[in-house]
């Protein structure tokens, strides 16, 4: 008698504090009432319904695919690195570390020695970009020079000095605005002179480590050396050179190359693309 009048009050009791817990809450046709959870009214509510997840760009959502960093969340997207764990550099004609550009320029060249006086040439040089962080390049130098200065038997001799290299290379991207070049490939130098014995034909393979340094988006510093198999023509040449951007794709420049049998000086433009 007293367990089944213990029971008969539970059973009372429990509809009672369902209803308490929602006071007035509407009921809709087709969804449980208020208190009912996802089981009618069998006072089970553990499984009622949650609210629904966070929309794109709330604090609370993480990366997508259509928003891969969400504002407030903290996510930052790793940098891309090439094949030598460098930093993948775009290659796009706005970057002016690119390696796929086109330079022409004038050249004045002294020869050393004291017995040919400067010749003014030109020059040009273009790269194309491979995959990766390769490229191929090549460069035709011309210069031309009128007189001599102490060659007996003529007062007066003409000279074309005409350099050819092929190569190619590879760019280790140290930051976005730092690259370290190592290039390599074949050097061929003739000088032809009418008047005196002062001629020769020489080739070689050279190699040339350099630096490539954008400071901000309008300058360009390098510095390089290269060192061939040469003997008539420079066996190492030390080079400097600045560009300056002047357009979106198209840049300036001066430089400065100090070898060991003649110093030349260049000014010009590149174009980039």
């Amino acid at each position: 008698m007293k367990s089944a009048l213990i029971s008969l009050l539970v059973a009372a009791f429990i509809p009672a504090v369902a209803d308490a817990q929602t006071p007035g809450a509407p009921a809709y046709p087709g969804y449980p009432s208020a208190g009912s959870g996802l089981y009618g009214n069998t006072g089970y509510t553990a499984m009622s319904p949650t609210l629904p997840p966070p929309t794109m760009s709330s604090p609370y959502s993480g990366p997508t695919m259509m928003e891969p960093a969400a504002p407030g969340y903290g996510y930052q997207q790793p940098a891309t690195t090439n094949s030598w764990g460098g930093v993948q550099q775009s290659m796009n004609g706005s970057n002016m570390l690119n390696y796929r550009y086109l330079e022409a320029g004038y050249r004045y060249v002294d020869p050393k020695g004291g017995e040919l006086n400067g010749s003014h040439g030109l020059g040009v040089t273009l790269s194309m970009d491979l995959p990766t962080i390769f490229f191929i390049k090549g460069g035709f130098n011309w210069s031309s020079g009128t007189g001599k200065k102490s060659v007996r038997g003529a007062s007066e001799a003409d000279y074309d000095l005409s350099v050819i290299t092929i190569g190619g290379g590879a760019y280790l991207a140290i930051t976005n605005n730092l690259h370290f070049v190592g290039e390599i490939g074949l050097v061929y130098a003739n000088l032809s002179s009418s008047g005196t014995s002062i001629s020769y034909t020489d080739g070689g393979i050279y190699i040339r480590p350099s630096l490539r340094y954008q400071l901000g988006q309008r300058l360009e510093l390098q510095a390089g050396v290269t060192v061939s198999s040469a003997n008539d023509y420079d066996s190492k040449i030390v080079d400097f050179g600045a560009y300056f951007r002047v357009f979106h794709q198209v840049d300036l420049n001066l430089g400065l190359d100090m070898g060991d049998e003649s110093r030349t000086v260049r000014a010009g433009a590149r174009m980039r693309w």
